[in-house]
């Protein structure tokens, strides 16, 4: 997950801008890189699972919508997700909090890219991006859970056929 760790990193740095720089292009682009470094946790986990050619790996990286991301994400944090396993897998915490942040996260790279009404402090963005670093935390405890692999299908896929 090298660069999504690495995403987190610079999300981490854009919170604090000098007094040289253009706080609000950095405060903004932190928002942004927060997202993104969880998106590509997810999307880079689900490839990590696929057994073909690395040329392969990128093209099913490149699968991932994010609106669809989001609807699934959506359905595991209102408890109407339907996963692929008979009988269903019950939901951890951990999997309905990472679907969550995913879509504050996404609601907030919407606004930081594409509102320029919202003024941002620096304490809002250090805030959104701790989100993103619970977000891996998270992750990473139901990693390689048979739920957490139905939610990265699912993110890919979108809803399971009835």
């Amino acid at each position: 997950m090298a660069i999504a760790d690495d995403l987190l990193t610079l999300a981490e740095h854009l919170t604090k801008p000098s007094v040289t720089d253009p706080e609000q292009a950095w405060l903004r682009r932190s928002i942004s890189t927060a997202y993104y470094a969880v998106f590509h946790l997810l999307v880079g986990e689900a490839a990590q699972r696929w057994m073909g050619s690395p040329s392969e790996k990128l093209g099913l990286e490149r699968a991932f919508k994010h609106e669809q991301m989001k609807e699934v994400s959506r359905a595991v944090t209102t408890g109407s997700w339907k996963g692929w396993s008979t009988p269903q897998l019950s939901v951890p915490l951990d999997l309905r909090r990472v679907a969550d942040l995913f879509i504050k996260l996404q609601e907030s790279r919407h606004e930081a890219d594409y509102s320029n009404e919202k003024s941002w402090s620096q304490a809002d963005v250090a805030g959104i991006v701790a989100e993103a670093r619970v977000a891996f935390q998270q992750w990473k405890r139901i990693s390689g859970s048979a739920v957490a692999d139905e939610y990265l299908l699912s993110l890919l896929i979108g809803k399971k056929r009835e």
